[in-house]
């Protein structure tokens, strides 16, 4: 007997080899023919991608907030310091224009009155800007003195200001160095108490009074009309809805935010040191261990050269990284739902059409009575009793959304139940969950795949909806939906604060929706052209 014996090949009855056919490889070939497909799937890649690489990408932090940055429009080519000169421009030209002091023709000084009374503000800026440069290369508009002093000082900060941004503060703490991140909130509370030297009880009421007043704001910012007892009952609710671990989480956070001030207080002497003897050239990052005991390690720069391609929000902080980290929370929030959905669907689904009977009957009959209540209203109780954590929001969107694939899976597994290899492998002695999850699953999984595809970009509307409502993402994090309803307020002053975020948005919705639409047609090419 041979040690190695070749291989036979299978032919047929005219000798040719018979080549064996895969769904998945019919499939992909399939899917790549459909250009729209292939389109979207290269796109939800490169979305995954960035969302996964932001932490590496060289963007600005999402959460740092340079108040003179406020509402700065998009730019390529311009700095900061350009945008803020441009605006304080426009305003100085605007005030002269009213004075008598820029004079333009006939035609001009009614339409920008008329653009006054529609409240078009930035067609005015722009207009009365050109105007006003014309005027001044020109040599018939100058600045008065106080004009030309505001100007000179803002050339001035413009030229001379820093921005220090903490990278990391580190503190020896019970004998082991520790990033003051990783700390929980009673280590954080004992560190802050000991720096301010306080006692953590008469801590502890401050920094619950601080989120008490941020809720009582957050409130009154979405509806103006609270006051007096309102107020006061709105704000106990949302404190409940918060709960104690709701509450330590954002205390963390702006005790977090106080240390790294008291870090950069302390660091600022031997910095500007460094800056007058000129020693320091910019960008900067250096470390500096402070007499407190924190550890610091920093970077400077100068403040108003940075770049805004995307423009700037309402507290200064840059557009583009809060898209950019928002991407990771709203897919996420599309991934996450759709795996739990679709696994709860399957396990369900699957016990019910394979095992029929009365499990079966039972199962159907609670998946109808699930699908009789209001989607949306059970989410926004759910949010509101377990709080506005990130997690309670997957556990809330994926609660029903898991009653469609049930009868899915339902209808594909008594369809194959019955098959050969079913009855095959129940002959030789397998057992239920063996059959279930090694034969039948297997087989469904083309519309198991389809169906994810076709979800995530639901859950993701569904999250922005929550979002813009105020029940989804909470401060400081950020995502596609609460980007949108923070531009709501603002959006005829401000358009790109609006249409930026909505077209990263849609541009991933419907690139998910050829995706899925790509592998539907592609796994089972029978239905591309039924309704």
């Amino acid at each position: 007997m041979a040690l190695f014996r070749k291989k036979e090949i299978a032919t047929n009855e005219f000798n040719q080899v018979i080549v064996g056919t895969s769904l998945t490889k019919e499939a992909w070939k399939r899917l790549k023919k459909n250009k729209l497909a292939v389109v979207g799937g290269v796109i939800v890649i490169i979305y995954t991608l960035i969302a996964l690489c932001a932490s590496l990408l060289p963007i600005y932090p999402y959460d740092e907030a340079i108040t003179v940055h406020r509402n700065l429009r998009p730019s390529l080519t311009k700095t900061a310091g350009d945008l803020m000169l441009e605006q304080e421009m426009k305003n100085l030209f605007f005030q002269a224009w009213r004075q008598g002091r820029l004079e333009l023709s006939d035609e001009e000084d009614a339409q920008i009155e008329a653009w006054v009374m529609e409240s078009k503000t930035n067609q005015v800026w722009d207009l009365v800007y050109a105007r006003g440069m014309e005027a001044l290369e020109a040599g018939s508009f100058e600045w008065n003195s106080s004009e030309q002093s505001r100007i000179d000082r803002m050339l001035n900060n413009i030229e001379t200001e820093t921005q220090i941004t903490i990278d990391k503060v580190s503190v020896v703490y019970e004998g082991e160095t520790m990033n003051i991140e990783d700390m929980s909130y009673e280590e954080l509370r004992g560190l802050y108490a000991s720096l301010l030297g306080v006692d953590e009880e008469t801590l502890e009421e401050s920094l619950v009074n601080e989120v008490r007043s941020a809720v009582s704001n957050e409130l009154r910012s979405k509806d103006s009309t609270l006051s007096g007892e309102d107020l006061d009952s709105s704000v106990e609710m949302e404190m409940d809805a918060l709960g104690e671990d709701g509450i330590h989480d954002r205390a963390s956070t702006n005790i977090i935010g106080y240390i790294e001030q008291i870090a950069q207080r302390s660091a600022n002497s031997d910095i500007q040191a460094m800056i007058d003897s000129g020693s320091m050239t910019f960008p900067y990052e250096g470390t500096f261990d402070l007499s407190n005991g924190l550890h610091v390690e920093l970077e400077v720069t100068k403040m108003h050269e940075r770049r805004y391609i995307f423009g700037t929000d309402y507290l200064g902080r840059d557009l583009l990284s809060r898209i950019i980290y928002g991407s990771q929370v709203s897919i996420a929030v599309g991934i996450v739902g759709t795996v739990t959905s679709i696994f709860i669907g399957i396990l369900v689904g699957s016990l019910a059409g394979y095992l029929g009977g009365k499990v079966d009957y039972y199962l159907m009959r609670f998946v109808d009575i699930m699908y009789g209540l209001p989607y949306m209203l059970l989410v926004i109780i759910c949010m509101a009793i377990f709080g506005r954590q990130i997690v309670n929001l997957f556990f809330a969107l994926a609660l029903v959304s898991w009653l469609t694939i049930a009868r899915m899976v339902r209808g594909q597994i008594m369809s194959l139940k019955n098959q050969e290899y079913v009855e095959a492998a129940r002959s030789m002695g397998a057992g239920t969950m063996h059959i279930i999850f090694k034969h039948m699953i297997p087989n469904s999984l083309s519309i198991i795949i389809v169906y994810s595809t076709i979800r995530i970009p639901a859950f993701i509307m569904q999250e922005s909806f929550l979002s813009f409502l105020g029940l989804g993402v909470q401060a400081p994090y950020a995502s596609w939906g609460s980007l949108i309803g923070d531009a709501v307020s603002s959006m005829a002053l401000y358009p790109y604060k609006l249409i930026i975020p909505s077209i990263v948005m849609v541009i991933f919705l419907f690139s998910m929706n050829f995706l899925g639409d790509g592998l539907r047609d592609a796994f089972d090419p029978q239905t591309k052209n039924q309704l």
